[in-house]
């Protein structure tokens, strides 16, 4: 794909000028240090690289990186109120982002300092004025395809195939605490005679897979899948893609059933120190440039309606969005 990667690049720097130059506010050399609390692995190198570094590089503000799950930031966000806030800004996904809405942990955005808002398609901006969508992600069935092959298992085509008993003590079940974890959970009481409301269907169904682990970090199983000590796990459309890219022995399904759509929002934190910053940090993070940088990098969709042509012209980047 760098062919693609390289036209791309250059559609996301030249296209109607929709990349513009960093605020005013900020076009100073800055001594400002945000904190932003986001994804590890390949998912942070990523945003370092689109956003972080390149802020840096226009406006002097520096970032640090603190990473996690978006239940983590969540909890820390609780503990701090009436003190400093632990953060400046926050990825959460979108069950998580309503609660911290409902807590008061994170603030709503100035449109006027978060211009590229304009640029989003009307469902990923937040409705109360809060984060809006970053990025968004299936949520399907990923595979080692070398492991299944020498089992003689057929590839997953299906959420039932997890229950394959050739499978036993090779899946790695995501945590709750984790978004695609409760989407999982979610998904398979649906299936299962339960509901959104009623998830305890799903935990039932899920407690009969002879599962490897309960994975809590996508850095770990990512390592898992590639050494083969686990063969199948429920993950992020994204990351799955980032490794088959990268060239692992990699396959991932949408199960026929259909899978879940993620959301994960970025989010200003209530009682940060630096809320020009902050929202200058939210603007790069959703102009066309980052976006274009999760979905070469991670295959991650965009939430800026910009892109829209770009990914009509390029089919191969295309069929890797989440569906």
């Amino acid at each position: 794909m760098r062919d693609i990667k390289k036209t791309i690049g250059l559609f996301g720097l030249l296209a109607a000028g929709l990349i513009g130059a960093a605020p005013a506010a900020l076009a100073q050399t800055s001594s400002v240090i945000l904190n932003v609390a986001t994804f590890g692995g390949h998912s942070g190198d990523v945003e370092k690289g689109y956003v972080g570094d390149r802020m840096t590089r226009m406006t002097g503000v520096k970032v640090e990186w603190t990473h996690g799950n978006p239940s983590d930031f969540f909890a820390k966000m609780l503990a701090s109120r009436g003190r400093q806030a632990p953060f400046d800004v926050v990825l959460l996904d979108d069950a998580v982002q309503d609660a911290a809405i409902k807590a008061g942990v994170v603030a709503k955005l100035d449109p006027a300092l978060v211009p590229n808002l304009t640029k989003l398609y009307p469902r990923a901006r937040n409705p109360q004025g809060y984060g809006p969508y970053a990025i968004l992600y299936s949520v399907g069935i990923v595979y080692n395809k070398d492991k299944l092959k020498a089992a003689g298992v057929s590839e997953p085509t299906s959420w039932q195939d997890l229950w394959n008993p050739k499978l036993a003590g090779h899946i790695s079940i995501p945590d709750i605490s984790l978004p695609q974890g409760a989407d999982f959970v979610m998904k398979i009481a649906q299936l299962n005679g339960g509901s959104e409301a009623d998830v305890i269907p799903g935990l039932k169904k899920i407690a009969e897979i002879k599962a490897n682990s309960y994975y809590t970090s996508s850095n770990t199983l990512g390592q898992q899948l590639a050494s083969g000590d686990v063969w199948v796990s429920v993950w992020t459309s994204g990351r799955a893609w980032a490794m088959i890219n990268q060239g692992f022995p990699i396959g991932y399904a949408i199960p026929k059933e259909g899978s879940v759509l993620g959301i994960d929002t970025v989010d200003m934190v209530a009682g940060t120190s630096h809320p020009k910053e902050a929202q200058a940090f939210i603007n790069m993070q959703i102009d066309p440039l980052s976006q274009l940088g999760w979905a070469m990098e991670m295959s991650y969709g965009p939430s800026n309606a910009t892109l829209q042509s770009a990914f009509a012209a390029y089919p191969e980047l295309a069929r890797m969005m989440p569906s």
